[in-house]
């Protein structure tokens, strides 16, 4: 079976509408016809900033049904292999890094990081005026908007996959421990 590429546009609303908008499209993909290739696997352009693209695959490995992987086209992340998609301590280590090379402007970054929590849409949070960035593996700059759009993804993949739990709350809630927000 191929694989499906289609745009995604979250809708406005609150945690519960959002993540019912993303599992309701999520529930229309293709039924599979077994593994390997006779899976259907899906790929949603979500987001674009610059040069970059995020977009989410699926299924994962994990195979958590409304699961998905948060992936940045247009950079690589690194532990004994390339990926793009990025670790919740690759997100640490880019804020680490933000924080640290731009000081001055970690506040704005921060301020979005709670905006995206509290289900602000983006389009509303002004991030173009923040100019800050991260440095990856190699050394490369990075706008640190690319994380702010993965953290926005991430929260949503918590929330689908730990609805009955706490969703997003715990991963803001390591961003807040580690001093990030």
């Amino acid at each position: 079976m191929p694989t499906y590429t289609c745009n995604y546009r979250l809708p406005s609303g609150n945690r519960y509408q959002k993540r019912q908008a993303l599992i309701t499209c999520f529930l229309t993909e293709e039924a599979g016809i077994g593994r390997g290739d006779d899976a259907s696997r899906y790929q949603y352009n979500v987001e674009s900033y610059s040069d970059y693209g995020i977009f989410l695959k699926r299924p994962t490995q994990l195979n958590k049904g409304f699961d998905f992987t948060v992936n940045i086209q247009g950079m690589y992340f690194k532990k004994n292999r390339r990926y793009s998609n990025p670790s919740h301590n690759d997100i640490f280590e880019a804020l680490i890094c933000c924080r640290n090379e731009c000081p001055d402007e970690y506040n704005a970054v921060r301020e979005s990081i709670v905006s995206i929590y509290e289900c602000d849409d983006c389009d509303d949070i002004d991030l173009s005026h923040i100019n800050a960035y991260f440095l990856d593996f190699e050394g490369t700059k990075h706008p640190i908007q690319i994380i702010l759009l993965t953290i926005k993804w991430l929260f949503m993949e918590q929330d689908c996959a730990y609805w009955n739990y706490s969703g997003r709350r715990m991963l803001f809630e390591r961003l807040s421990e580690s001093g990030l927000v």
